[in-house]
């Protein structure tokens, strides 16, 4: 009755397949090329591709269809807000497609919208596919590598890759949390439905013991780190290596190249 999809961001699913074998950094590489190239276009055809892509590689990494559309529920809520907003502000000065009574939407407007919902679709999208595939130990060892020459100018690498471990590791359960108290609320006779100002209010009310619930955890887990004597600026190895073999170079050297092979071919398209 109270169950509802996990979210996959932030959740690593142990699946034995291509992607989860692959060390982290050969991922991280194509994955950063879409989201610097990703800003820089501005073709329908790029997106369509590479979100089809990535969609495809989810599947094919142990996420079913219907699980993964469950779990995209929450960002729509997200492009319907982004649509809005380019179709109510922008697009001021193009040629009018439709007009009923005050309702005018304008040709530039629906690509505005169109387009940075589809961009918003896959960034997350890429979001999915990292946290799916790649532990949270695991990718956190990879940022500490690929950050490692700043190390050289006093950028502290690798407490920036134990905040990022910990903030992945936090996420599923933060929404456990939410969801623990959320049940709680509604076995009390508490509605979450009606209009959008009383889901508002009510969600507030969970967000506060949630919020609570977080810092005392992060409390518990600076006085554990304490106590196993961590400090921070020491030099520190690894539990596991990484291994960035020939079929990492071959996944990262493939993949990276038809990324921006499909952007400069289509760098030209609407």
């Amino acid at each position: 009755m109270f169950q509802s999809a996990p979210i996959l961001l932030g959740q690593y699913r142990p699946v034995d397949s291509f992607l989860h074998r692959l060390d982290a950094r050969a991922k991280m590489l194509p994955i950063t090329v879409v989201l610097i190239l990703g800003l820089l276009t501005n073709s329908f055809l790029f997106y369509g591709v590479v979100l089809t892509s990535l969609i495809v590689a989810l599947l094919f990494s142990g996420v079913g269809a219907g699980q993964l559309a469950r779990n995209f529920k929450p960002v729509i809520a997200l492009v319907i807000v982004t649509a809005a907003y380019h179709l109510i502000f922008s697009g001021d000065k193009s040629e009018i497609w439709f007009k009923w009574g005050p309702i005018v939407l304008r040709e530039r407007a629906v690509l505005d919208a169109a387009f940075y919902s589809l961009r918003l679709v896959l960034f997350v999208s890429v979001a999915f596919l990292i946290t799916l595939t790649c532990a949270p130990s695991e990718l956190a060892d990879a940022v500490s590598k690929l950050l490692a020459p700043l190390e050289r100018i006093k950028v502290p690498v690798q407490d920036l890759s134990l905040i990022l471990f910990m903030a992945m590791r936090f996420i599923p359960v933060l929404y456990e949390e939410f969801q623990a108290i959320r049940n709680a609320q509604v076995i009390r006779g508490v509605k979450f439905t009606g209009s959008i100002v009383n889901r508002v209010k009510k969600t507030v009310s969970i967000i506060i013991p949630v919020f609570v619930a977080a810092l005392q955890r992060a409390d518990e887990l600076a006085l554990a780190m304490e106590a196993r004597g961590y400090k921070s600026g020491v030099k520190r190895t690894s539990y596991s290596r990484l291994e960035f073999g020939p079929r990492e170079w071959a996944f990262a050297v493939w993949s990276t190249g038809l990324i921006i092979v499909l952007w400069w071919v289509t760098r030209g398209e609407a």
